[in-house]
């Protein structure tokens, strides 16, 4: 279950940010002085190969992978978000709905929008099959 964390700085120009965490989330949202979502970056597994969905409301969505910058024998360098492809995004989904269960609706169900467009995105709009219609042919 997602819980916040509190009093965390407040030095972006897109709005309040707030953070939330689990064992396998971390959640940032941005918010405008009205409560609406603004953007969001919603980090997964996070103890292990980290990926991160992303979204603004100006930009749309991306994801990537965290690099953390960690090289044997080497001195380590900041982590780094990388460009990946194609997330998880059933298992993230499922796992999201679990950890946000009593969370504040006015910030869920925005969040539940915003994947739900995502997964539009990555696999397109569910369809009815078109059927083609059965001619029968008449014989003379």
């Amino acid at each position: 279950m997602l819980h916040e964390i509190g009093h965390i700085r407040q030095d972006s120009d897109r709005g309040l940010r707030r953070w939330f965490q689990d064992d396998y989330f971390d959640l940032y949202t941005w918010q405008d002085a009205n409560g609406a979502l603004v953007a969001f970056q919603l980090c997964y597994q996070r103890n292990r190969d980290e990926g991160v969905v992303s979204w603004t409301a100006a930009e749309g969505f991306s994801h990537a992978r965290v690099d953390s910058g960690e090289h044997p024998f080497k001195h380590a360098r900041s982590p780094l978000l990388r460009s990946d492809g194609t997330p998880p995004f059933f298992r993230i989904y499922s796992r999201f709905l679990d950890a946000t269960r009593g969370f504040e609706a006015a910030l869920r169900e925005p969040l539940l929008e915003r994947l739900r467009e995502y997964r539009g995105v990555l696999f397109g709009r569910r369809r009815k099959p078109r059927r083609k219609p059965c001619v029968l042919s008449q014989r003379d």
